[in-house]
């Protein structure tokens, strides 16, 4: 069972999309924690939910979208929660692409990881991407939050 919330940010917008999962059995590794794999399945069923909320599921699961990077940097190990919330929001729009942020966190705001994905307007039956649609634009914008600020690699 998943619950969702939108988060209002400055002058009452919606800014995060939250929505809350069960830890489950399956998810623990051999380590006792949740496997890092399972970072990328949380963010992705929140991607969904608020993509349905956007009208961008359609034709059964299809979307208009695909997915053309995906990043998680991990901050703690999941190890006794029953439950997490992953927040999501939009931190970038452009002409055929847009990014999604997102935060994993539990009971008391613990932080334990932060994400990234870039997805691209795409138009299956042709196979190529497109530009963003003015109202998926404007569906998007209502979701604008901050950039999330990654560690520095190499």
């Amino acid at each position: 069972m998943t619950g969702s919330e939108v988060v209002l940010g400055r002058e009452g917008l919606p800014l995060k999309f939250s929505i809350e999962l069960p830890v489950q059995f399956r998810d623990i590794d051999v380590m006792g924690h949740v496997n890092n794999a399972t970072y990328l399945q949380y963010m992705e069923t929140a991607r969904v939910e608020l993509a349905r909320k956007l009208g961008q599921v359609r034709e059964g699961f299809r979307p208009g979208f695909i997915i053309a990077s995906a990043r998680c940097e991990f901050k703690k190990p999941i190890r006794d929660e029953r439950q997490i919330t992953v927040s999501v929001w939009v931190s970038r729009i452009g002409d055929r692409s847009w990014d999604l942020d997102y935060a994993i966190h539990g009971p008391k705001r613990v932080e334990y990881a932060i994400g990234r994905t870039t997805q691209v307007a795409y138009d299956y039956k042709n196979r190529s991407a497109v530009q963003i649609s003015r109202k998926l634009r404007r569906e998007l914008a209502k979701h604008a939050g901050p950039l999330l600020k990654f560690r520095e690699t190499g």
